[in-house]
C-alpha cells in the first residue's frame, strides 16, 4: 500500500531538530501518534520533546489517537512558557 507523505511545519524547539517544516510518510490508516513515532526514528535526540508536543490540523489540536484525516499539512507545538 502506498504511504501518504505529510508536510509538518515546526515551531520553536522543534527547529533545532527538524528546520521549519519536515516530512513523513506514514500508511493512510495510521493515527496522529504514527506521525510522532516517525519523527522520533529520524531524529532520536528530540524524542523528548516530541512526547510534549501537539499536533494542530485545521487550527485544531488533535487527540494523537485519532486516524489521519485527508490534510497533508500538519502544525507540531511543542510546550512553551511565558508570563
Amino acid at each position: 500500500m502506498d504511504k501518504r507523505s505529510i508536510k509538518i511545519i515546526c515551531f520553536a524547539g522543534l527547529r533545532k531538530y527538524f528546520g521549519n517544516e519536515t516530512t513523513v510518510h506514514v500508511e493512510p490508516e495510521a493515527s496522529y501518534s504514527k506521525i510522532i513515532d516517525e519523527l522520533k526514528s529520524i531524529n532520536p535526540d528530540a524524542t523528548e520533546i516530541l512526547l510534549s508536543c501537539r499536533i494542530a490540523v485545521n487550527e485544531e489540536f488533535i487527540s494523537l489517537e485519532e486516524p489521519l484525516k485527508t490534510e497533508n499539512t500538519l502544525f507540531l507545538i511543542p510546550p512553551s512558557s511565558g508570563g
